[in-house]
């Protein structure tokens, strides 16, 4: 059995999580370890509830159930929710290692922050004479972030520069933040730029760069601008974004390694760091020592192909929602979707799978149906579960096996969970395999994913919508007294039976028509309530013989029945059975209101004949006229 190691994270620093990653992977070849990768994107969304949808993937494994868990802390910014995962882990009493975020109960491996900063901030006051920066942070609660603000604060002490008038805004990690923040102090030019704006990673020194560039000023000309983790987009960014590269891979491989070690009983340093390095470059007004020109001409280069899987992409998505949104049942669901993901697996891959709470079909016909908001039911729904390309049958499984099916035969499996939910509605999750990369592209995924959540919310809203109209349709061409069809259903019958008349298809269908004899004198002489029981007695001697034919209550003391397939060939046997059943009733000479007597009569439709389904009912109604003096003149 291979070993198994968890890693947790939020995928909006997708290239953190990227690099990280593939370190972890590139340290795990030739070794018997299986890599699960829980990620969501609660930063992505707005609502409050919504956040609670997708950090619910946490709750999916049972700690105990692995050998070992990663943490990349930096990236779960959510108040309790990493300290959330590392008290599991300790009560599983399985070892965890932390990066970019520090606990008690975990071991810990990050870049040297410290070093990093202070190569950074030591550069920009010595060669480029900061003394008046703005500090743009993440989050007010992020070690990473804090540490290089006062790391910024402790160079420029060190150099003699007062630091009670640095400014700092807090971004919480998001561009759009940092973009509207600049407009609105800066952009009527009122208000002097500071030396530099320090900003907490690179993405927010881009949008910085972009945001004084859209009102008017140039980097480095006007200001300095630097980031910090010195990934690929700042640096092939124009200006190419002075940062401070964190080893992102390395780190991923030092946790692993640091992990691994743990797990077999060595004895390590409970915290471990990597040396950061100083990336000099365009932003700050210097020289880059990489051969920019050819990383963006190379960059160029990729844009066909960039451009090229987006719209493979975009075509994937967009068959898959048309797909799953044709579908009127779950049955019809569950087979368009097998035929979408099946069709195209430029995305997906050939190891993929969706799981589903088993409450999902259920809600199919309860819109008002209540889902898990917590952790996952013990028993799931596979689907859709391919493996090496080919889709397998698994409509049940324990949630905690995590996966339907995994070959025995391959090695170092990567399997990245991701949820689905409506709001804070789990409605399960899927799990692509084998492919790491499947997170470095965290936009593409985020959609595809949110796609997927919103096309599941309209399956379920609208099969569950069809049914409640169905059952409303119902309940309005029901007969209450009786149960069965009324004059509504009837009328609705007869219009469609119309239009295949008319478009000369061949049909076959007779109408009985049936009336109540003497229902007047029971309600006078006994009562509404005795005639309504003589009703539905007569009414359900009819159902009785007529059992394959839809019946009808047209009026108080009326009903048509359709006659069709067995009830039309044998519909003269069928009228001597309604007469044998009522001789049979009378000779027990029961009260008035359990007796039965009605009169009928059969009209057949003739092609020859007739234009439309009344001129049929129109030979019952004489036959069953007809049948009713004969009753009377018996009587007599």
């Amino acid at each position: 059995m291979p070993k198994k190691i968890a890693l947790f994270s939020c995928g909006w620093a997708f290239d953190l999580l990227h690099d990280y990653s593939k370190g972890v992977v590139r340290r795990m070849q030739g070794l018997d370890v299986d890599l699960y990768m829980f990620v969501c994107f609660p930063p992505y969304v707005d609502d409050e509830t919504q956040k609670i949808g997708e950090l619910n993937i946490f709750d999916l494994p049972h700690m105990e159930d692995f050998d070992g868990v990663l943490v990349l802390g930096n990236a779960i910014d959510h108040i309790g929710v990493y300290e959330n995962i590392i008290r599991r882990c300790k009560e599983a009493g399985v070892p965890v290692v932390s990066t970019g975020r520090k606990s008690k109960d975990a071991y810990f491996v990050g870049s040297d922050n410290y070093e990093g900063a202070t190569s950074l901030y030591t550069h920009l006051v010595e060669v480029h004479d900061v003394r008046h920066p703005v500090f743009i942070a993440g989050n007010p609660n992020n070690d990473d972030s804090n540490t290089r603000l006062e790391t910024l604060c402790e160079v420029m002490t060190d150099h003699d520069i007062a630091t009670d008038g640095i400014e700092v805004f807090y971004s919480h990690w998001e561009p759009k933040q940092t973009v509207d923040y600049i407009h609105e102090k800066y952009g009527d030019r009122s208000v002097p730029l500071p030396d530099a704006f320090v900003c907490a990673n690179d993405t927010i020194a881009i949008a910085a760069c972009l945001a004084l560039e859209e009102i008017g000023y140039e980097v480095p000309s006007d200001t300095i601008v630097t980031g910090f983790d010195n990934d690929y987009t700042a640096e092939i960014y124009s200006p190419s974004i002075t940062s401070v590269d964190q080893r992102f891979g390395d780190l991923g491989a030092y946790a692993l390694r640091l992990l691994l070690d743990v797990m077999d009983g060595n004895k390590r340093n409970r915290e471990v760091y990597i040396g950061c390095e100083m990336f000099q470059s365009e932003s700050c007004g210097c020289s880059c020592l990489h051969d920019l020109d050819y990383l963006r001409r190379m960059h160029g280069k990729s844009v066909f192909f960039d451009r090229m899987m987006t719209t493979i992409f975009e075509r994937n998505v967009t068959m898959v929602e048309g797909e799953m949104l044709s579908s009127v049942t779950f049955e019809e669901f569950e087979t368009n979707m097998r035929r979408a993901f099946s069709s195209d697996k430029s995305f997906i891959g050939e190891s993929f799978h969706v799981v589903i709470e088993p409450g999902f079909r259920k809600a199919m016909t309860n819109i008002n149906a209540k889902f898990r908001t917590r952790g996952y039911s013990r028993i799931m729904n596979a689907i859709y579960s391919m493996e090496n390309g080919k889709v397998m049958n698994f409509p049940e499984f324990e949630s905690r096996k995590l996966v339907p099916y995994i070959d025995p035969d391959k090695k170092n499996r990567v399997f990245v969970f991701v949820p689905i939910h409506e709001v804070m509605d789990n409605y399960g999750y899927m799990i692509f395999c084998d492919n790491v990369d499947i997170v470095g592209n965290g936009n593409h995924l985020f959609e595809y994913i949110s796609r997927i959540d919103v096309m599941m919310s309209k399956v379920r809203q609208n099969i569950s919508l069809r049914v409640l109209n169905k059952r409303l349709v119902e309940l309005t061409e029901t007969d209450v007294m009786t149960k069965v069809k009324n004059r509504a259903a009837y009328s609705s019958r007869e219009a469609e039976i119309n239009s295949i008349i008319r478009s000369g298809a061949r049909i076959e269908f007779g109408i009985g028509l049936f009336d109540i004899n003497d229902l007047k004198k029971v309600n006078d002489n006994l009562g509404h309530e005795a005639g309504d029981a003589y009703i539905v007695n007569c009414c359900s001697m009819l159902c009785d013989v007529f059992s394959r034919s839809p019946v009808f209550r047209i009026g108080g003391d009326e009903f048509v029945i359709l006659l069709k397939d067995n009830d039309y060939r044998d519909r003269e046997r069928l009228m001597k059975k309604v007469i044998s059943r009522m001789e049979e009733i009378a000779a027990k000479d029961p009260p008035p209101e359990e007796r039965v007597s009605i009169a009928g009569g059969i009209g057949i439709f003739d092609r020859d004949k007739d234009d439309k389904v009344a001129d049929v009912f129109a030979r019952a109604d004489a036959a069953m006229y007809e049948n009713k003096q004969m009753i009377k003149e018996k009587r007599l």
